[in-house]
């Protein structure tokens, strides 16, 4: 008898069930802590081993011990997961290593970077921005570009918005545990942020909730659907706008503006300490919607659900003065100029890829990291006057916040491997 136990779990072991995998660094809610979450298929005691590198810190290793939960990922079939997090405190001085599993099994050794929200460290900062990823032949594309790009460049993290692996619940979750494992290679080492899009909808968002741990707040009852945080110059704030266009959700509708609303006044309140208000979401306010087609029957991602959306957004992202507004939903990727009430905006000087003191948002999409849908809408043949620049080229993007005054973004091509477009943003004032 206890042989063949000791024999099922060298089996168990040796067939990796017992080491981690679907590793992915996140920030909390709170200043000076990383969360690193990974997944066994057996219930083990498992540990993560930690040492600080190049700072003052001592370099000798030290080690925390996970908490688990049980995930059954299986819909029609049990398929049982078990997700464990650590959370360490970190200094943006320092670079850590670290490795995790236990007896059974460890996975590779990994490092990050000590910078986290919060931190009074205003060096310039450089963020990914990517949407509607998952694997298939493109998504492996950008997940190539992503991590070459992490290994010759400083990456501070990875802002996901919405739409995830596609799905995260298929085929009894191992959709989910593939692209997770898919991105282990960068999230492992670049903490990775994300919100629900209409992908993570199915079975009230559970395999997003249970896989992913977000920043929590009041508001967001530890969902972490709707979050936002400080970082370098900029103030980040991730939206979740599938609530906004689901009738049925009214009282959570107005949990989250007004959130928003007491967010964005604390934000305009530091403005000083961090002049730059950056938004992200999954759903659209403004792309270009196709007048060659039926409005409501081929428009619903740029015409119905923005005309919702603007109702609920514009004039507070107007009001409070948020620069940048990233957007998802539309596989693919249009830039605009600032717009205000679907009129493009003046500032004290605009040409095709700078825009000094805007007056207005600008409103960029960029939903076109790759995944197996391929592309859902075509790019408009009936452009609207606001946009400036569109391309079907699946990528991701690149936002620098360098300081109090300038901000550069780019656009990257996948396929090509080069950057197709590119932004300067400069303000000599706090806010328009």
């Amino acid at each position: 008898m206890v042989l063949g136990i000791l024999l099922l779990q060298i089996s168990l072991c040796s067939a990796g069930y017992a080491i981690p995998e679907q590793i992915h660094l996140s920030w909390t809610e709170n200043a000076n802590e990383m969360r690193i979450t990974w997944v066994t298929y057996l219930p083990l005691s498992t540990s993560i081993y930690y040492r600080s590198l190049f700072c003052k810190e001592s370099s000798d290793w030290s080690s925390k011990q996970a908490s688990y939960k049980l995930f059954d990922a299986g819909d029609m079939f049990i398929r049982l997961e078990f997700i464990h997090t650590v959370t360490i405190t970190i200094s943006s001085d320092c670079i850590y290593e670290y490795y995790a599993g236990s007896y059974y099994g460890w996975s590779e050794t990994y490092q990050f970077r000590g910078l986290s929200p919060g931190s009074k460290n205003f060096d310039p900062i450089d963020m990914l921005l990517v949407a509607d990823w998952g694997g298939g032949t493109v998504g492996q594309m950008s997940k190539n570009l992503i991590l070459k790009q992490i290994t010759l460049d400083q990456i501070d993290g990875i802002l996901h918005a919405g739409d995830l692996a596609y799905d995260l619940q298929d085929l009894e979750g191992m959709v989910g545990d593939s692209y997770l494992n898919m991105i282990q290679p960068i999230s492992a080492r670049i903490p990775y942020m994300a919100i629900p899009g209409n992908h993570e909808h199915p079975d009230n968002y559970t395999h997003f909730k249970k896989r992913f741990n977000m920043p929590i707040n009041e508001a967001n009852q530890g969902t972490g659907y709707f979050f936002s945080f400080d970082l370098g110059r900029a103030h980040f704030i991730m939206l979740n706008t599938e609530v906004i266009v689901d009738d049925d959700k009214a009282p959570e509708i107005y949990t989250e503006i007004n959130w928003l609303k007491n967010d964005l006044k604390k934000a305009n309140e530091n403005r000083d300490e961090r002049p730059w208000i950056i938004a992200l979401t999954h759903r659209n306010l403004y792309c270009s919607v196709d007048w060659t087609l039926p409005y409501k029957q081929a428009n619903s991602d740029c015409g119905v659900d923005s005309i919702i959306l603007r109702r609920y957004l514009e004039d507070l992202l107007y009001q409070e003065g948020v620069d940048l507004f990233f957007q998802a939903h539309v596989h693919q990727y249009e830039r605009n100029s600032p717009i205000y009430k679907n009129h493009t905006v003046k500032g004290d000087y605009d040409d095709e890829h700078k825009h000094v003191n805007p007056k207005a948002t600008i409103y960029i999409t960029n939903g076109n990291a790759g995944n197996i849908e391929l592309h859902n809408d075509p790019i408009s043949k009936t452009p609207q006057n606001w946009s400036i620049f569109a391309t079907e080229a699946y990528g991701y993007g690149k936002l620098q916040v360098f300081n109090k005054t300038h901000v550069y973004y780019q656009q990257y091509s996948s396929g090509r491997q080069t950057v197709i477009d590119h932004l300067w943003v400069i303000k000599d004032k706090l806010r328009f």
